[in-house]
């Protein structure tokens, strides 16, 4: 398996892209090919593939201006591969690269009933902040989640610790 960075170029992966946005989403909730551009273009869209080339997940992020954040703006995997950790590598994948960036802080925004991704999420170090109400439209709520890239809790022993270049030091 690899994870790669999608290239303007690479034609047949971004077809690929959009097949999955629109069987993980459907026309009214994933990316459009406008929006898979923008985020090759201005943001990040990183994709795990397997050793045939197979699309197995995909995250679209895009900067906040002025800031070391950025938004997680899509995150999938391909119907048939859900379950088998691809999501998760490519979450820790994609942390590092942006890590690498100089990016602080990602955030997120989920479907509150959306119970998998959501302990996906927390398991990767995010920490709910906020629910959203009526963030998308009357009725469609979402839950702000983030993540600070320059530190994290150890679950075992309940200390902080920072990160500095891959270097590890307890507070």
């Amino acid at each position: 398996m690899k994870v790669i960075e999608v290239d303007a170029k690479n034609r047949e992966l971004i077809k690929k892209i959009f097949d999955n946005e629109l069987e993980s989403f459907g026309v009214m909730g994933g990316a459009d090919m406008w929006m898979i551009m923008s985020f090759i273009r201005y943001g990040k869209l990183y994709v795990l593939l397997n050793e045939s080339n197979d699309l197995l997940s995909v995250a679209q992020y895009q900067g906040v201006l002025g800031k070391k954040e950025i938004f997680l703006y899509g995150f999938s995997t391909s119907l048939k591969e859900r379950g088998k950790g691809y999501g998760k590598i490519l979450l820790e994948e994609s942390h590092n690269r942006l890590k690498e960036l100089g990016m602080e802080k990602i955030y997120l925004t989920v479907d509150p009933a959306n119970a998998k991704a959501i302990d996906m999420y927390k398991k990767a170090g995010y920490i709910i902040e906020e629910l959203q109400k009526d963030e998308y439209g009357k009725g469609i709520d979402r839950y702000l989640m983030s993540k600070n890239l320059l530190w994290y809790l150890d679950k075992n022993t309940k200390k902080v610790y920072i990160k500095l270049k891959r270097t590890i030091t307890k507070l």
